[in-house]
């Protein structure tokens, strides 16, 4: 079915980076953007001053460009760290291992946002029916996504299901404007 081969296709490539980028860089990679917003919240001001006092910038963008600046100078040092503790497990031999909980890791992640993307896909089709269910059920992919759905991330997938149908509710009530 199509849905396993774009599945086998995002197994294939995350095992390819794991193994490419190792454990650390994966996770770094993958917590960037918390990495990033946390530093530029902390640090912005700083920038911002640095920015007004060295330059003379007085525009009302300079909060905007502090954390901008901010966000990917946090970026990027996160990943420099991640790549000089990747050059450290090389040197004492323990690259193999890196490579491995990368790939490992990437393909944790493939399984999760594919789950989380399935779990949406499940609540459009209950509704509108775009996939029949007999088709879904011949899918191992499908079946994968049962089974971390269902046992593994219950309380999240159930967290998505709920949002999903209030998000419903509130596009079918009517507003007051529609009803005079």
């Amino acid at each position: 079915m199509f849905l396993d081969v774009i599945a086998l296709i995002a197994f294939v490539f995350a095992l390819y980076k794991g193994i490419k980028d190792g454990f650390f860089v994966s996770v770094v990679a993958f917590l960037a953007i918390f990495i990033g917003a946390i530093g530029a919240l902390k640090f912005s001001n700083v920038v911002k001053e640095f920015l007004f006092e060295s330059f003379g910038w007085q525009t009302s963008f300079l909060p905007v460009i502090a954390f901008v600046l901010t966000f990917f100078f946090a970026i990027l040092i996160a990943k420099f760290l991640a790549n000089l503790v990747t050059k450290f497990f090389d040197a004492v031999f323990l690259g193999m291992f890196n490579r491995f909980f990368g790939a490992l890791f990437q393909v944790l992640v493939v399984v999760l946002v594919g789950s989380m993307l399935l779990s949406f896909f499940d609540q459009i089709n209950n509704i509108f029916q775009v996939v029949k269910k007999e088709t879904l059920e011949a899918s191992y992919s499908y079946q994968v996504y049962l089974v971390v759905s269902d046992s593994i991330l219950p309380s999240f997938f159930q967290l998505i299901k709920t949002l999903f149908e209030k998000s419903v509710e509130v596009l079918h009530t009517t507003t007051p404007s529609e009803s005079v």
